[in-house]
């Protein structure tokens, strides 16, 4: 039995999409900014200006409706497969990364929407909005930090079998690096 004491914890690279995100949202922030106060807004702007707040709530139910299911299958999983021992437990395990991989990029797409509709909503929508907003935000960031710790268990799962351990690694190295798996 492969235990952690007999090896190193797995180490995971930083996913380029952490920084890329970051800079992102500051992007988007200070463009929609420099467009609103410059009034160089484009068609495109102005129509989203009007249903900014209701494209927001709607990235914001996608990204805590992502964030539930992900979390629902991994606490699925951890308590099928506290430990893997076996080849059913990596094939259970596949499909689970995979979908999380998928999710990650509806999460991209979500995150970069509800940036700009927030922006757009605060500045454009009065008091009550803007709160609701705010507080939305907050609430989903929320969600994360709480899906944060059932993604770590799964990327530290235990492995019983040496020869098991290598693939679990690669499936688990793929873990929001591979949008495109070829597992």
């Amino acid at each position: 039995m492969v235990t952690p004491e007999d090896k190193q914890l797995r180490v995971f690279k930083t996913p380029l999409i952490v920084p890329l995100l970051v800079v992102m949202v500051i992007t988007i922030y200070a463009g929609y900014i420099f467009f609103y106060s410059t009034n160089k807004e484009t068609a495109f702007l102005v129509y989203l200006k009007g249903i900014s707040f209701e494209v927001f709530i709607l990235c914001n139910f996608g990204m805590l409706s992502l964030i539930l299911y992900n979390k629902k299958q991994l606490d699925e999983f951890l308590y099928s497969f506290p430990i893997i021992n076996n080849r059913n437990g990596l094939e259970t395990l596949k499909p689970i990364v995979r979908t999380n991989m998928y999710s990650s990029l509806f999460m991209i797409l979500f995150l970069a929407i509800g940036s700009l509709t927030a922006i757009m909503s605060i500045l454009n929508h009065g008091l009550v909005k803007g709160v609701l907003v705010a507080v939305l935000s907050i609430a989903t960031a929320k969600a994360i930090n709480w899906y944060n710790p059932s993604e770590q268990k799964i990327k530290h799962i235990q492995c019983v079998d040496e020869s098991l351990e290598v693939e679990l690694n690669q499936i688990l190295q793929c873990w929001m690096h591979k949008p495109f798996p070829n597992f």
